[in-house]
């Protein structure tokens, strides 16, 4: 409201009061600029395989967040007193609960609000994890629990036990092949079977930079596979060879290289040969099938780093 008083002269002499009362709704004052982030509203479904998931809940200073739960939470469960030197206002009813915040969340070290429900049922909690977006604030969040009952997750844990159970006995197949060597072994696991292996030595193998194929390489052949074998040895002075990836290019009638048929693993039992070793590599591939058998081939296994290889030439595989 506005008083104001006003004096009027009517004749010389004379001064007659007049009272001016004007009547106005004073703006209240504001204690700083609008809040220009968007105001968002969220669901969010809270799962019992997900109970150690954090919730992001963007809030913001001067700002009321709601989170309405569709099951009774425990209030109790909730640290407000902890809230308090963040907050303006920290209500936990049983189905809701209101924020409203007095200062920006802190990034180094942001606070958490872990809420129960009430009930057995899985997820037993909730928590969320307290930000303030520069650009967006939740305003309201649904938050629906997907509750399983203690018999649900009973039938859920015989599920899983049952393909532990399966997975086991698969594992223990593998383990049983891995423990086959030799010949024997291979013909146990199905790597061999009646038909012949046959094997040659191949063209001589191109050494490049500080690598050496010692002695002679040895390819082998059974059905579609093919294994060429070989040992290198890694210069003194050289860096250490990681074993890579072996290539097969296809030749043209001239000898340039063509497409790349495959790749495959360049194997060792060591995991590299250092400066000055020596060791024995094998490189295994399945045949393509419809592959032209009067063509030729150029095979290169490289190091990890691809900088590093030996190859052969006009192989006929």
């Amino acid at each position: 409201m506005t008083l104001e008083v006003s004096c009027v002269f009517a004749s010389p002499g004379v001064v007659l009061p007049m009272l001016v009362v004007a009547l106005g709704a004073a703006a209240p004052a504001r204690a700083g600029a609008p809040d220009k982030r968007a105001h968002q509203e969220r669901r969010l479904v809270v799962r019992a395989d997900e109970a150690a998931t954090l919730h992001l809940l963007r809030v913001a200073p001067g700002v009321v967040t709601t989170v309405v739960f569709n099951d009774d939470i425990l209030p109790s469960s909730v640290d407000t007193k902890a809230l308090a030197p963040l907050f303006a206002q920290a209500k936990v009813y049983p189905g809701v609960m209101v924020l409203r915040p007095s200062v920006a969340m802190p990034e180094a070290s942001r606070p958490l609000i872990t809420a129960r429900f009430a009930g057995e049922d899985a997820p037993r909690q909730v928590t969320f994890l307290l930000v303030t977006d520069p650009m967006e604030v939740d305003t309201l969040v649904e938050v629906s629990r997907h509750a399983l009952s203690p018999e649900a997750l009973g039938e859920e844990l015989a599920l899983l036990r049952a393909q532990c159970a399966a997975t086991e006995a698969g594992l223990a197949l593998l383990r049983a092949q891995c423990a086959q060597t030799g010949l024997g072994g291979a013909v146990l696991i199905g790597a061999l079977g009646p038909e012949a292996v046959l094997f040659e030595r191949p063209v001589k193998a191109l050494n490049g930079p500080g690598l050496e194929v010692v002695g002679s390489s040895m390819l082998y052949r059974h059905l579609t596979t093919r294994v060429m074998a070989f040992a290198l040895g890694n210069a003194p002075d050289a860096s250490p060879w990681v074993p890579g990836v072996a290539r097969l290019t296809l030749l043209h009638g001239d000898g340039k290289p063509g497409r790349v048929v495959l790749e495959a693993p360049v194997r060792m039992l060591e995991a590299r040969l250092t400066p000055g070793m020596r060791g024995q590599v094998v490189v295994e591939w399945q045949m393509p099938k419809g592959s032209d058998p009067g063509a030729r081939y150029l095979l290169e296994a490289w190091n990890q780093e691809a900088d590093r290889a030996v190859r052969w030439e006009g192989l006929s595989l």
